[in-house]
């Protein structure tokens, strides 16, 4: 009994360095945070996967070892700078689907309408039904089995306990996606509503004893929305293209296959 402990122990050790990686990804990507919120599930997610990728391992299960060599603070550390800074990269795809979503509840005029996510915090009604549509297009593409792939791609290309420094110039550059991406998905229709709000504006000089409160504010929700049914496949294909640059990224920059 006393040497299935010892097995145990060092099998659980040999996966330590392994498993903080996996865990800091769990703990900060979008996908996982909304559809699991305990974190108690998720680290049951990240030591599953931890096992399933142990043919990807220098080890074996018969004969755990080190293969990674002796974990330390500094080499913990690493792990999990690696492990949030792919979870983040695609964190600043759901934030700029969420920046958008608040742009378009803003100008349609429900920005008041809130909600409260444990993940994202109090955000507009339309932002969590973007950000749902996003993930929903994340998963239907296959893209968290192509993360998990490429996790699996950083053991061999990012062997665990070796420290390196991160890019963290481009790392940075690559956040403008948060704003370059919110604009690329709310502009079509702010700029529909601010034409709709030009002649709402040029109606009510016309006749002055118009309320134009009430009149525009009808008019903004109804066009708003008309306009949200319409260019929702365009905007499915934009936020499969900012997809698309986070997976090119985290290949580029991240795992060096670029």
């Amino acid at each position: 009994m006393l040497e299935l402990g010892q097995f145990v122990l060092s099998w659980m050790e040999s996966l330590l360095l392994p498993f903080t990686r996996v865990t800091a990804f769990f703990l900060t990507a979008p996908l996982f945070t909304q559809i699991a919120g305990s974190t108690r599930i998720r680290l049951i997610y990240a030591a599953a996967l931890c096992v399933l990728m142990l043919p990807a391992m220098p080890t074996s299960t018969s004969a755990p070892q080190l293969p990674f060599g002796e974990p330390n603070l500094l080499t913990l550390l690493s792990e999990a700078l690696i492990g949030v800074s792919i979870g983040l990269v695609l964190q600043f795809v759901s934030a700029a689907v969420v920046l958008a979503g608040e742009q378009i509840s803003m100008s349609v005029g429900i920005g008041f309408a809130q909600s409260f996510d444990p993940s994202i915090g109090s955000t507009p009604v339309l932002s969590q039904f973007l950000n749902l549509i996003a993930l929903l297009i994340f998963i239907t593409a296959d893209g968290h089995t192509v993360i998990i792939s490429m996790m699996t791609e950083s053991i061999r290309v990012l062997p665990p306990g070796s420290f390196s420094l991160l890019d963290i110039q481009a790392w940075l550059d690559f956040s403008s996606i948060i704003f370059r991406g919110a604009a690329l998905l709310a502009a079509p229709l702010l700029l529909a509503l601010l034409a709709v709000n030009i002649g709402v504006g040029a109606l009510s000089r016309a006749t002055p004893s118009l309320n134009v409160f009430a009149v525009g504010f009808a008019v903004s929700l109804i066009v708003g929305f008309a306009l949200l049914f319409v260019l929702m496949p365009v905007i499915g294909e934009r936020m499969t293209e900012l997809w698309s640059l986070a997976e090119s990224y985290i290949r580029a920059r991240l795992l060096g296959q670029g």
